[in-house]
């Protein structure tokens, strides 16, 4: 009978699909059926992965071009069309929102439909797995000769104990097995299944870690902090907004977040392989620091590569490091410039830097050049090796005279030497100086190291540490636990007078191993039918002890 021929009311029949409520008609139903149209689409993971790609092309975005609130003057200078692709490709990027992506009302709006997509996907499918959790029903099979993996065995004993040693074997293998219920529709058999709890819930497990990792991605960008600054042995700088070369802080985070707590470089220590097939690798990186909390507490530590300091949940990291050569310039008695030059090292092994004198008529700019290591030969003339131990210092500054346009942004590592006129080369040794034709004096008293140290704060570490636990935690089960099904039937066959046990078997993922696992559990089987005792006076042509024979394997 199909299911127009049946019998019963539309109303009546549970096995009829019947048709949802329209709604009302006009506007009110149009609008209606669009949020159940929407909301059926956001519910579908595919929605999720579209979504989830468009916030990674905005996130792509946001690494290409300048954000306002970490530089906002470098944007000013796109704006102005000073720097960037032009003012026209920046008024569209501006339309945009490029400026401001994660402020953006399209990576919101786009962030929102996400969280809903992935709760809307994810609460159904966990309403699911529970309610399979917790009723132990696998279904029944009513061919079990259609079946992927088929034996029958041959028993002299009742079907009702074949069942129950059935049970009894799959119960110690760790299979789900349908209660015992007496229904006359349904055929008599053990039904079990195993993988599908464990594969369904590793597959919930790994798609939740991805929720929670956007979550500590999200809440990272609005609360964390990170900032570099380079602190020269024997100074400090304070943990303040301004007290920062570089910073990113994020859209929640205000100055009065930060701990001002107060770092000193008490010492550096370095030191190299210095075996030239090693290329002078350090062996020795360590920073010595003292840092005093707003409470007045001070703190001795000694910083490493990877052993970062925690104050007040604050990370201290030690980046970089470089020499830090002191420079002072006078003219008619009077100082000019007195500084550290924090200098980087530069591709060949030596560092380079700037000094600008503003002070001067005109103003006076040096071109800064450092080798660490730059013995005399025998003539007395250096040579300018790679090394970078400081066993040999020598420093070479190049003069130019001019206006020096202190009033525009410049980097305080280079010279801008746009009409400026060269002037004389100066080679001084620590403790030396020289003097320019006019009078002005450039001495070289010490020398220093400079470490360059990150400050952040990232409050959901946490968070997504677990979503990367969650992420192996799901994915382990969900790649190589495997869903499967078997029936054990039992019945008296009619002709001989004994019971015929059909074990089938089906498996929804990896059927090879599940072949080899049917053929373990058909054997145990076998075994405990074998201890058995008959359901009745075993035929002439069966000995008693004989064991009960597989008759079809396939």
């Amino acid at each position: 009978m199909s299911r127009t021929d049946s019998p019963l009311p539309p109303e009546a029949n549970p096995a009829l699909r019947r048709p949802s409520d329209p709604g009302p008609d006009g506007p009110v139903g149009f609008v209606l059926a669009s949020l159940r149209m929407a909301w059926r689409w956001l519910r579908r993971m595919r929605t999720a992965l579209y979504l989830l790609g468009a916030l990674g092309l905005l996130t792509l975005l946001a690494t290409v071009v300048p954000q306002f609130p970490n530089v906002p003057r470098t944007v000013a200078q796109w704006r102005s069309g000073e720097a960037g692709p032009g003012r026209f490709v920046s008024a569209i990027i501006d339309l945009l929102g490029g400026y401001d992506v994660y402020g953006s009302p399209a990576f919101l709006a786009l962030l929102l439909l996400l969280f809903t997509s992935l709760t809307a996907c994810l609460i159904p499918r966990y309403r699911a797995w529970w309610r399979v959790l917790r009723r132990t029903r696998p279904p029944r099979s009513r061919h079990l000769e259609a079946q992927e993996q088929v034996a029958v065995l041959d028993t002299a004993a009742d079907p009702a104990d074949v069942h129950a040693a059935a049970r009894r074997v799959l119960a110690g293998r760790r299979w789900r097995l349908r209660a015992p219920d007496a229904d006359p529709d349904l055929p008599d058999q053990v039904a079990a299944e195993k993988g599908h709890v464990v594969r369904e819930g590793g597959s919930l497990v790994f798609h939740t870690s991805f929720y929670v990792l956007l979550i500590g991605i999200v809440l990272g960008q609005l609360l964390g902090y990170s900032g570099q600054v380079g602190v020269v042995e024997g100074k400090a700088f304070t943990d303040t907004a301004s007290g920062y070369w570089t910073s990113t802080p994020g859209r929640w985070w205000t100055d009065a977040d930060h701990r001002a707590f107060t770092l000193t470089l008490d010492e550096f220590h370095v030191d190299w392989y210095r075996d030239v097939r090693l290329g002078g690798q350090p062996r020795v990186f360590l920073s010595d620091v003292t840092v005093r909390t707003e409470d007045g507490e001070e703190i001795e530590r000694t910083v490493g590569g990877n052993d970062p300091m925690v104050v007040e949940g604050m990370k201290i990291h030690q980046l970089d490091w470089g020499y830090a050569p002191r420079v002072v310039v006078h003219a008619d008695g009077e100082v000019l410039y007195d500084g550290y030059l924090t200098m980087s090292a530069a591709e060949g092994g030596f560092y380079s830097g700037a000094v600008k004198v503003p002070g001067a008529d005109p103003d006076v700019g040096f071109e800064v050049f450092f080798w660490p290591y730059a013995p005399e030969d025998d003539d007395g003339t250096p040579q300018l090796t790679g090394a970078p131990w400081a066993d040999a210092p020598y420093m070479v500054l190049q003069e130019f005279r001019g206006d020096l346009r202190l009033d525009a942004a410049q980097n305080v590592n280079t010279l801008d030497k746009t009409g400026l006129a060269e002037g004389d080369v100066l080679a001084l040794r620590p403790g030396s100086l020289a003097v320019l034709p006019d009078g002005v004096t450039v001495a070289f008293p010490e020398l220093r190291r400079w470490v360059g140290f990150q400050v952040s704060s990232r409050p959901t570490a946490p968070l997504l540490l677990t979503g990367a636990f969650l992420i192996l935690a799901g994915l382990i089960p969900a790649l190589y636990a495997s869903r499967r099904r078997l029936w054990v039937g039992a019945a008296v066959d009619p002709a001989s007078g004994r019971t015929r046990v059909t074990v089938a078997g089906r498996a929804f993922q990896r059927p090879q191993a599940f072949e080899a696992e049917h053929r373990r559990i058909v054997a145990s089987l076998a075994a405990a039918l074998a201890e058995l005792p008959p359901s009745s006076p075993p035929p002439a042509d069966l000995r008693p002890g004989d064991a009960p024979t597989e008759v079809v394997p396939r």
